[in-house]
């Protein structure tokens, strides 16, 4: 504020002599008006100080506000990638231990068989194809071999092998 008052006195102090020289007589009301024309660009510039200073609070709460939920969201999307990592980490397991049962069961079709009566499903009602796993790369699991289905097929037939599931 007093910078402002300085300045107004300066403009005041160099303008009465500019006009001295291009008139001789200096009028009260000039003077008058000239200081009250200072008085007024003094004035707006302090309102104008005062609302960049409010401006100036607001955009610094904002920005507080916008740092927070930053921060927040960076905490989430920590957690997921978190969750993310430990998601495949066991998804990982279950599709390579699905695969190695895939595997098992296509070496021993009498497992199969049996494992199909245990789920409800027979060879002659329902096809039993097990999905594929193409990212693992074990080859092509789903169709067993032909002395596979010949074994599958006979057990159907005959019902349970003799020493299979009687503590033998």
């Amino acid at each position: 504020m007093r910078t402002y008052l300085w300045a107004a006195a300066a403009v005041l102090l160099f303008a009465v002599p500019a006009t001295s020289f291009a008139d001789d007589e200096v009028k009260p009301e000039q003077l008058k008006k000239m200081y009250d024309d200072a008085l007024g660009q003094l004035k707006a510039a302090q309102d104008r100080k005062a609302e960049l200073v409010k401006e100036n609070e607001s955009l610094t709460a904002k920005v507080a506000d916008l740092q927070k939920q930053l921060a927040a969201a960076q905490d989430q999307v920590q957690t997921l990638k978190h969750e993310v990592a430990d998601t495949a980490d066991r998804t990982y397991y279950l599709r390579a231990y699905h695969a190695a049962w895939q595997k098992f069961l296509t070496r021993y079709p009498e497992v199969m068989a049996r494992w199909k009566l245990y789920l409800g499903h027979s060879e002659l009602t329902m096809s039993f194809d097990f999905p594929d796993v193409p990212l693992l790369n074990f080859g092509d699991l789903s169709s067993p071999d032909s002395d596979s289905e010949a074994t599958t097929a006979r057990y159907l037939e005959h019902g349970q092998p003799t020493g299979v599931g009687d503590g033998h």
